[in-house]
């Protein structure tokens, strides 16, 4: 899903906020004069993906107050209604995608496994495990075209019981056939019995391209929460016999009795 321009879960950018470059957009007829601005008028006219008539515009990097303006070479057919936007020297700022719009998003979470389930024992090892997908979106914000890409990073189990773990990396994995009782990295040991519900968050990392200027990264985490999983705790008794259910089928543990 990344590309050369990616700064795929790059914390430090993420949390230093956000890598700091400023997209926008410039009027490439600004300087342009008398016969030569209408020329120029004339030959940037274009449709924009609505239908709607529209100016080309330069892709630039910097800000409203940044005399170091640069144009990136590519041009952005915008709406004669964003095209009026424009400051006196004819720039226009792309909106910034915020984690709020982030989290408008339809980001679905991870799928919440426990083993076993929907019984397991007290003092036993209970397994859980997260599967999660990176995900891709196309929105738009303030009119402009937006490409956003959602990797899931962080995981954070509530086992139920007042315990956690997490945020951690680990997604966990699943127990090899058969296999149960068995201490895992995201595993937990019940020490009463009772009725639990499993809920595990996952924090998505997220990437956003607007107007293909290139991907920025969004300021914070989308913490999206899996649907509860119901667990029973049980107390296992051991018993010592002298016959099997054949030899004495009302004995303890014996199918049909409450021993």
């Amino acid at each position: 899903m990344s590309n050369e321009d990616s700064i795929f879960f790059n914390a430090r950018l993420m949390d230093t906020a956000k890598n700091k470059t400023v997209y926008g957009l410039q009027d490439p007829c600004t300087d342009q004069r008398g016969a030569a601005l209408t020329r120029c008028r004339t030959t940037q006219e274009c449709t924009d993906d609505t239908g709607a008539a529209g100016v080309n515009m330069d892709i630039v990097i910097g800000g409203a107050n940044d005399r170091t303006r640069a144009a990136r070479g590519t041009q952005l057919c915008v709406s004669n209604t964003q095209a009026d936007q424009a400051s006196d020297d004819g720039y226009v700022p792309l909106p910034v995608f915020t984690l709020q719009d982030f989290q408008q998003l339809a980001v679905a979470p991870a799928a919440s496994h426990v083993q076993p389930a929907p019984d397991t024992l007290k003092n036993m090892h209970t397994n859980v495990y997260a599967q999660a997908q990176p995900q891709t979106f196309t929105t738009t914000l303030g009119g402009y075209p937006v490409q956003v890409r959602a990797y899931p990073v962080q995981y954070t189990w509530y086992y139920g019981d007042g315990t956690t773990l997490g945020p951690t990396p680990l997604t966990g994995a699943p127990l090899p056939d058969g296999a149960w009782d068995e201490p895992t990295d995201t595993s937990h040991v019940y020490t009463t019995t009772g009725d639990f519900t499993v809920t595990l968050t996952t924090s998505f990392y997220g990437e956003y391209n607007i107007a293909d200027t290139g991907w920025q990264p969004v300021a914070g985490y989308n913490q999206v929460t899996s649907p509860p999983v119901a667990l029973s705790v049980w107390r296992a008794t051991v018993h010592n016999v002298a016959d099997d259910c054949h030899t004495n089928p009302t004995g303890i543990g014996c199918p049909g009795t409450d021993k």
